[in-house]
Protein backbone atom coordinates (compact mmCIF):
# COMPACT_ATOMS: atom_id res chain seq x y z
CA UNK A 1 0.00 0.00 0.00
CA UNK A 2 1.29 3.48 -0.80
CA UNK A 3 1.95 5.77 2.19
CA UNK A 4 -1.07 6.79 4.20
CA UNK A 5 -1.41 10.08 6.01
CA UNK A 6 -4.43 11.73 7.58
CA UNK A 7 -5.17 15.42 7.11
CA UNK A 8 -7.12 17.53 9.58
CA UNK A 9 -9.10 20.53 8.38
CA UNK A 10 -10.10 23.37 10.66
CA UNK A 11 -13.43 24.31 12.11
CA UNK A 12 -13.59 26.42 15.24
CA UNK A 13 -16.49 27.36 17.49
CA UNK A 14 -17.27 28.55 20.99
CA UNK A 15 -19.72 26.70 23.19
CA UNK A 16 -20.76 27.21 26.82
CA UNK A 17 -20.36 24.58 29.53
CA UNK A 18 -22.32 24.20 32.72
CA UNK A 19 -21.76 27.23 34.96
CA UNK A 20 -19.77 29.14 32.35
CA UNK A 21 -20.53 31.39 29.41
CA UNK A 22 -19.04 31.14 25.93
CA UNK A 23 -15.83 33.17 25.68
CA UNK A 24 -15.45 35.61 22.80
CA UNK A 25 -12.28 33.85 21.65
CA UNK A 26 -11.55 32.71 18.09
CA UNK A 27 -9.37 29.61 17.88
CA UNK A 28 -7.53 28.60 14.71
CA UNK A 29 -4.75 26.11 14.04
CA UNK A 30 -1.90 25.61 11.60
CA UNK A 31 -0.75 23.81 9.68
CA UNK A 32 -3.58 21.48 8.81
CA UNK A 33 -2.21 18.62 10.93
CA UNK A 34 -1.08 15.50 9.11
CA UNK A 35 -0.75 12.04 10.56
CA UNK A 36 2.46 10.30 9.53
CA UNK A 37 4.32 7.19 10.67
CA UNK A 38 7.63 7.31 12.50
CA UNK A 39 8.97 3.89 11.60
CA UNK A 40 8.45 1.20 9.01
CA UNK A 41 5.58 0.74 6.60
CA UNK A 42 2.09 1.82 7.47
CA UNK A 43 -0.55 -0.90 7.37
CA UNK A 44 -4.25 -0.33 7.59
CA UNK A 45 -5.78 -0.93 11.00
CA UNK A 46 -8.06 -3.60 9.54
CA UNK A 47 -5.03 -5.78 8.79
CA UNK A 48 -4.30 -5.98 12.54
CA UNK A 49 -0.49 -6.27 12.30
CA UNK A 50 0.90 -8.15 15.33
CA UNK A 51 3.72 -5.64 15.84
CA UNK A 52 1.48 -2.63 15.29
CA UNK A 53 1.81 -1.07 18.71
CA UNK A 54 5.49 -1.65 19.34
CA UNK A 55 7.24 -1.14 16.03
CA UNK A 56 5.54 0.13 12.90
CA UNK A 57 2.29 1.87 13.75
CA UNK A 58 3.20 4.93 15.79
CA UNK A 59 1.18 7.67 14.09
CA UNK A 60 2.12 11.25 14.96
CA UNK A 61 1.10 14.81 14.26
CA UNK A 62 1.94 18.27 15.50
CA UNK A 63 0.07 21.56 15.38
CA UNK A 64 -0.02 25.11 16.67
CA UNK A 65 -3.16 26.74 18.12
CA UNK A 66 -3.72 30.50 17.86
CA UNK A 67 -6.17 32.03 20.36
CA UNK A 68 -7.44 35.53 19.48
CA UNK A 69 -9.57 37.22 22.14
CA UNK A 70 -12.18 39.94 21.65
CA UNK A 71 -12.73 40.14 25.41
CA UNK A 72 -12.05 43.41 27.27
CA UNK A 73 -10.18 41.59 30.06
CA UNK A 74 -7.39 38.98 29.99
CA UNK A 75 -8.35 35.32 30.27
CA UNK A 76 -6.33 32.70 32.13
CA UNK A 77 -6.62 29.16 30.74
CA UNK A 78 -7.50 27.02 33.76
CA UNK A 79 -7.57 23.70 31.93
CA UNK A 80 -7.99 21.95 28.60
CA UNK A 81 -9.71 18.70 27.68
CA UNK A 82 -8.92 17.03 24.38
CA UNK A 83 -11.49 14.53 23.07
CA UNK A 84 -10.63 12.11 20.25
CA UNK A 85 -13.53 10.32 18.53
CA UNK A 86 -14.08 7.89 15.67
CA UNK A 87 -17.47 7.54 13.99
CA UNK A 88 -18.87 9.75 16.76
CA UNK A 89 -17.67 7.44 19.52
CA UNK A 90 -14.99 8.37 22.08
CA UNK A 91 -11.58 6.82 21.48
CA UNK A 92 -9.64 8.51 24.27
CA UNK A 93 -9.45 11.80 26.15
CA UNK A 94 -6.63 13.84 27.62
CA UNK A 95 -6.91 16.49 30.36
CA UNK A 96 -4.37 19.26 30.94
CA UNK A 97 -4.46 21.21 34.20
CA UNK A 98 -3.04 24.73 34.36
CA UNK A 99 0.01 23.49 36.25
CA UNK A 100 0.80 21.26 33.25
CA UNK A 101 -0.07 23.91 30.65
CA UNK A 102 2.47 26.26 32.24
CA UNK A 103 5.22 23.80 31.27
CA UNK A 104 4.27 23.78 27.57
CA UNK A 105 5.31 26.12 24.75
CA UNK A 106 3.42 29.42 24.49
CA UNK A 107 4.40 32.53 22.53
CA UNK A 108 2.92 36.01 22.49
CA UNK A 109 1.01 36.99 19.38
CA UNK A 110 -0.18 34.87 16.47
CA UNK A 111 2.16 32.11 15.30
CA UNK A 112 2.58 31.88 11.54
CA UNK A 113 4.46 29.77 8.98
CA UNK A 114 5.06 32.45 6.34
CA UNK A 115 8.54 33.55 5.20
CA UNK A 116 8.05 36.99 6.78
CA UNK A 117 7.26 35.49 10.19
CA UNK A 118 10.27 33.16 9.92
CA UNK A 119 12.57 36.04 8.93
CA UNK A 120 11.45 38.51 11.61
CA UNK A 121 10.65 36.24 14.56
CA UNK A 122 12.79 33.13 14.08
CA UNK A 123 15.84 33.69 11.87
CA UNK A 124 16.59 37.36 12.65
CA UNK A 125 14.49 37.76 15.78
CA UNK A 126 13.07 35.83 18.68
CA UNK A 127 9.63 34.50 19.52
CA UNK A 128 8.54 36.14 22.77
CA UNK A 129 7.76 33.53 25.42
CA UNK A 130 4.20 33.57 26.70
CA UNK A 131 1.95 31.66 29.08
CA UNK A 132 -1.55 30.14 28.99
CA UNK A 133 -3.09 33.60 29.40
CA UNK A 134 -4.85 35.29 26.50
CA UNK A 135 -4.55 39.10 26.60
CA UNK A 136 -7.55 41.41 26.21
CA UNK A 137 -8.12 42.17 22.51
CA UNK A 138 -4.98 40.21 21.68
CA UNK A 139 -3.56 36.84 20.68
CA UNK A 140 -1.59 34.07 22.33
CA UNK A 141 -0.31 30.92 20.58
CA UNK A 142 0.02 27.45 22.06
CA UNK A 143 2.72 26.04 19.82
CA UNK A 144 4.31 22.73 18.91
CA UNK A 145 1.63 20.45 20.34
CA UNK A 146 2.64 16.83 19.62
CA UNK A 147 0.44 13.77 19.56
CA UNK A 148 1.44 10.16 18.99
CA UNK A 149 -0.96 7.24 18.83
CA UNK A 150 -0.74 3.67 17.46
CA UNK A 151 -2.92 2.54 14.57
CA UNK A 152 -5.71 1.15 16.76
CA UNK A 153 -6.36 4.59 18.30
CA UNK A 154 -6.79 6.48 15.04
CA UNK A 155 -9.50 9.11 15.42
CA UNK A 156 -11.53 10.91 12.77
CA UNK A 157 -12.17 14.01 14.92
CA UNK A 158 -10.42 15.85 17.72
CA UNK A 159 -11.89 18.60 19.87
CA UNK A 160 -10.11 21.01 22.22
CA UNK A 161 -12.26 22.25 25.11
CA UNK A 162 -10.72 25.21 26.95
CA UNK A 163 -11.81 26.65 30.32
CA UNK A 164 -10.99 30.30 31.07
CA UNK A 165 -11.12 32.50 34.18
CA UNK A 166 -11.03 36.31 34.08
CA UNK A 167 -9.59 38.61 36.81
CA UNK A 168 -13.03 38.76 38.50
CA UNK A 169 -13.21 34.98 38.74
CA UNK A 170 -15.88 34.61 36.08
CA UNK A 171 -15.66 31.40 34.04
CA UNK A 172 -16.01 30.95 30.29
CA UNK A 173 -15.28 28.27 27.70
CA UNK A 174 -14.36 27.83 24.06
CA UNK A 175 -14.00 24.78 21.84
CA UNK A 176 -12.13 24.02 18.64
CA UNK A 177 -13.07 20.91 16.66
CA UNK A 178 -10.94 19.40 13.88
CA UNK A 179 -12.33 16.70 11.56
CA UNK A 180 -9.86 14.14 10.17
CA UNK A 181 -9.75 12.73 6.64
CA UNK A 182 -7.50 10.19 4.90
CA UNK A 183 -4.96 11.11 2.22
CA UNK A 184 -3.09 8.42 0.32
CA UNK A 185 0.30 9.26 -1.14
CA UNK A 186 0.10 8.50 -4.86
CA UNK A 187 3.76 8.70 -5.93
CA UNK A 188 6.34 6.02 -5.19
CA UNK A 189 9.70 7.50 -4.15
CA UNK A 190 13.20 6.08 -4.12
CA UNK A 191 15.95 7.75 -2.07
CA UNK A 192 17.42 10.82 -3.84
CA UNK A 193 21.00 9.50 -3.66
CA UNK A 194 23.11 6.34 -4.03
CA UNK A 195 25.18 4.65 -1.35
CA UNK A 196 24.94 4.93 2.44
CA UNK A 197 23.80 8.29 3.81
CA UNK A 198 22.63 9.52 7.22
CA UNK A 199 19.35 11.23 8.02
CA UNK A 200 20.79 14.40 9.51
CA UNK A 201 17.31 15.85 10.16
CA UNK A 202 14.13 13.90 9.61
CA UNK A 203 10.56 15.02 10.19
CA UNK A 204 9.93 13.36 13.54
CA UNK A 205 8.19 15.59 16.06
CA UNK A 206 11.33 17.00 17.73
CA UNK A 207 12.86 18.48 14.57
CA UNK A 208 12.56 21.88 12.93
CA UNK A 209 10.97 20.20 9.92
CA UNK A 210 7.87 19.80 12.07
CA UNK A 211 8.25 22.34 14.87
CA UNK A 212 9.00 25.53 12.94
CA UNK A 213 7.81 25.05 9.40
CA UNK A 214 8.43 27.34 6.46
CA UNK A 215 5.87 26.50 3.80
CA UNK A 216 7.10 23.69 1.55
CA UNK A 217 10.80 23.93 2.44
CA UNK A 218 10.89 22.71 6.01
CA UNK A 219 7.47 21.18 6.69
CA UNK A 220 7.77 17.39 6.87
CA UNK A 221 10.99 17.08 4.86
CA UNK A 222 14.39 15.45 5.28
CA UNK A 223 18.04 16.53 5.28
CA UNK A 224 20.47 13.81 4.13
CA UNK A 225 24.27 13.81 4.52
CA UNK A 226 26.92 11.36 3.37
CA UNK A 227 29.32 9.93 5.93
CA UNK A 228 32.95 8.99 5.37
CA UNK A 229 34.66 5.65 6.13
CA UNK A 230 35.12 6.63 9.80
CA UNK A 231 31.47 7.62 10.16
CA UNK A 232 32.25 11.35 10.28
CA UNK A 233 30.50 13.80 7.91
CA UNK A 234 33.71 15.69 6.99
CA UNK A 235 37.32 14.91 6.09
CA UNK A 236 39.07 17.13 8.68
CA UNK A 237 37.24 19.75 10.76
CA UNK A 238 34.21 20.77 8.67
CA UNK A 239 35.13 24.45 8.47
CA UNK A 240 34.45 24.67 4.74
CA UNK A 241 31.66 23.18 2.60
CA UNK A 242 34.26 21.34 0.50
CA UNK A 243 35.45 19.47 3.60
CA UNK A 244 32.14 17.54 3.79
CA UNK A 245 31.80 14.14 2.13
CA UNK A 246 28.37 15.27 0.91
CA UNK A 247 29.79 18.15 -1.12
CA UNK A 248 29.50 17.67 -4.93
CA UNK A 249 27.83 14.25 -4.55
CA UNK A 250 25.16 13.39 -7.19
CA UNK A 251 21.54 14.33 -6.42
CA UNK A 252 18.99 11.99 -8.03
CA UNK A 253 15.31 12.27 -8.97
CA UNK A 254 13.16 10.38 -6.48
CA UNK A 255 10.44 9.55 -9.04
CA UNK A 256 9.40 10.09 -12.66
CA UNK A 257 7.95 13.48 -13.53
CA UNK A 258 8.29 16.84 -15.24
CA UNK A 259 10.56 19.65 -14.04
CA UNK A 260 8.41 22.71 -13.29
CA UNK A 261 10.87 24.92 -11.39
CA UNK A 262 14.63 25.14 -10.97
CA UNK A 263 17.43 27.47 -9.84
CA UNK A 264 21.09 27.12 -10.74
CA UNK A 265 22.56 30.53 -9.87
CA UNK A 266 22.53 30.83 -6.07
CA UNK A 267 25.83 30.89 -4.22
CA UNK A 268 26.67 29.54 -0.77
CA UNK A 269 26.50 31.56 2.45
CA UNK A 270 29.07 29.42 4.22
CA UNK A 271 28.73 26.93 7.03
CA UNK A 272 26.28 28.16 9.66
CA UNK A 273 25.62 31.56 8.06
CA UNK A 274 22.24 33.06 7.15
CA UNK A 275 21.33 35.67 4.50
CA UNK A 276 20.27 39.10 5.73
CA UNK A 277 16.55 39.78 6.13
CA UNK A 278 16.28 42.28 3.27
CA UNK A 279 18.12 39.91 0.94
CA UNK A 280 15.70 37.08 1.79
CA UNK A 281 12.68 39.32 1.21
CA UNK A 282 13.90 40.10 -2.32
CA UNK A 283 14.57 36.48 -3.26
CA UNK A 284 12.87 33.82 -1.13
CA UNK A 285 14.69 31.04 -2.97
CA UNK A 286 17.78 32.01 -0.98
CA UNK A 287 16.28 29.85 1.77
CA UNK A 288 16.35 26.81 -0.51
CA UNK A 289 19.32 27.59 -2.70
CA UNK A 290 19.59 25.91 -6.09
CA UNK A 291 16.60 23.64 -6.51
CA UNK A 292 14.65 21.31 -8.76
CA UNK A 293 10.88 20.96 -8.37
CA UNK A 294 9.26 18.02 -10.16
CA UNK A 295 5.57 17.54 -10.95
CA UNK A 296 4.69 13.87 -10.41
CA UNK A 297 1.01 14.27 -11.27
CA UNK A 298 -1.99 14.02 -8.94
CA UNK A 299 -1.08 17.40 -7.39
CA UNK A 300 2.11 15.95 -5.90
CA UNK A 301 5.43 17.74 -6.38
CA UNK A 302 8.89 17.22 -4.91
CA UNK A 303 11.40 19.88 -3.91
CA UNK A 304 15.08 18.86 -3.91
CA UNK A 305 17.46 21.68 -3.03
CA UNK A 306 20.73 23.19 -1.69
CA UNK A 307 22.58 22.13 -4.84
CA UNK A 308 25.89 23.49 -6.12
CA UNK A 309 25.61 26.56 -8.38
CA UNK A 310 26.04 25.57 -12.02
CA UNK A 311 25.60 21.86 -11.33
CA UNK A 312 21.88 21.49 -12.11
CA UNK A 313 21.60 19.57 -15.39
CA UNK A 314 17.82 19.73 -15.98
CA UNK A 315 15.57 22.60 -17.02
CA UNK A 316 11.88 23.46 -16.84
CA UNK A 317 9.83 21.19 -19.06
CA UNK A 318 12.28 18.27 -18.96
CA UNK A 319 10.88 14.79 -18.34
CA UNK A 320 12.96 12.92 -15.77
CA UNK A 321 12.93 9.35 -14.52
CA UNK A 322 13.56 7.97 -11.03
CA UNK A 323 17.29 7.81 -10.35
CA UNK A 324 18.20 10.38 -13.03
CA UNK A 325 20.89 12.94 -12.16
CA UNK A 326 19.51 16.37 -11.22
CA UNK A 327 22.68 18.10 -10.02
CA UNK A 328 25.32 17.98 -7.29
CA UNK A 329 25.13 18.74 -3.58
CA UNK A 330 26.34 22.20 -2.66
CA UNK A 331 25.80 24.61 0.19
CA UNK A 332 23.63 27.11 -1.63
CA UNK A 333 21.11 29.29 0.11
CA UNK A 334 20.59 28.97 3.85
CA UNK A 335 21.92 25.41 4.07
CA UNK A 336 24.02 25.41 7.23
CA UNK A 337 26.18 22.49 6.08
CA UNK A 338 26.12 20.67 2.72
CA UNK A 339 23.13 18.33 2.51
CA UNK A 340 20.25 17.24 0.31
CA UNK A 341 16.90 18.64 1.41
CA UNK A 342 13.92 16.68 0.05
CA UNK A 343 10.20 17.40 0.44
CA UNK A 344 6.86 16.36 -0.99
CA UNK A 345 4.87 19.57 -1.52
CA UNK A 346 1.46 20.63 -2.81
CA UNK A 347 2.43 22.94 -5.69
CA UNK A 348 5.14 24.01 -8.15
CA UNK A 349 6.38 27.01 -6.11
CA UNK A 350 7.60 25.92 -2.70
CA UNK A 351 7.08 29.34 -1.09
CA UNK A 352 3.39 29.12 -2.00
CA UNK A 353 2.98 25.37 -1.35
CA UNK A 354 2.64 23.29 1.79
CA UNK A 355 4.75 20.35 2.82
CA UNK A 356 3.21 16.87 2.85
CA UNK A 357 4.48 13.82 4.71
CA UNK A 358 5.67 11.06 2.41
CA UNK A 359 7.32 7.66 2.58
CA UNK A 360 10.22 6.12 0.65
CA UNK A 361 10.02 2.66 -0.89
CA UNK A 362 12.47 -0.23 -0.92
CA UNK A 363 15.33 0.97 1.27
CA UNK A 364 17.46 -0.44 4.09
CA UNK A 365 18.34 0.90 7.50
CA UNK A 366 21.98 0.11 8.34
CA UNK A 367 22.35 -1.03 11.95
CA UNK A 368 25.39 -1.66 14.16
CA UNK A 369 25.68 -5.29 15.21
CA UNK A 370 22.62 -6.41 13.24
CA UNK A 371 21.73 -7.13 9.61
CA UNK A 372 20.28 -4.27 7.56
CA UNK A 373 16.58 -3.73 8.25
CA UNK A 374 14.67 -3.96 4.97
CA UNK A 375 11.84 -1.43 4.73
CA UNK A 376 9.37 -1.75 1.87
CA UNK A 377 7.76 1.59 2.69
CA UNK A 378 8.73 3.92 5.49
CA UNK A 379 9.80 7.22 6.97
CA UNK A 380 13.57 7.46 7.66
CA UNK A 381 14.05 8.89 11.16
CA UNK A 382 16.68 11.36 12.37
CA UNK A 383 19.92 9.50 13.03
CA UNK A 384 19.26 6.53 10.76
CA UNK A 385 21.85 5.40 8.22
CA UNK A 386 20.08 4.27 5.06
CA UNK A 387 20.64 3.10 1.49
CA UNK A 388 18.62 1.79 -1.41
CA UNK A 389 17.79 -1.90 -1.00
CA UNK A 390 19.57 -4.22 -3.46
Amino acid sequence: MVGLIVALSACGSSAPASGARAADVVITHLPSPLWTVTEGAYEDAASNPPDGHAVTQNLTWLLHLVLTSNESVPLAIEGVEVLFTRDGKPVWTESYARTYLLRLEWIKGAFDMTPEYYITRVLHGKEETGSPDVPAHGAMSWVRIPFARPWFARADRVEFRLRFKDPRGQLSTATHAIPIRDYRQKTTFRLPFSGIWAVNVGNDLSTGHRRSGLNGLTSVGWDFVKLGPSGMPFHTDGRTPEDFYTYAEPVLAAADGTVVDMRNDIGAYGVGKAPEADVLRKDGDLFSGNLVTIDHGNDEYTLTCHMLAGSVVVKRGDRVTAGQLLGKVGNSGFAGVPHIHFNLITGPKWLEARGLPSLFSNFERIRTGAPPQKIALGDPITGWMIRDAP
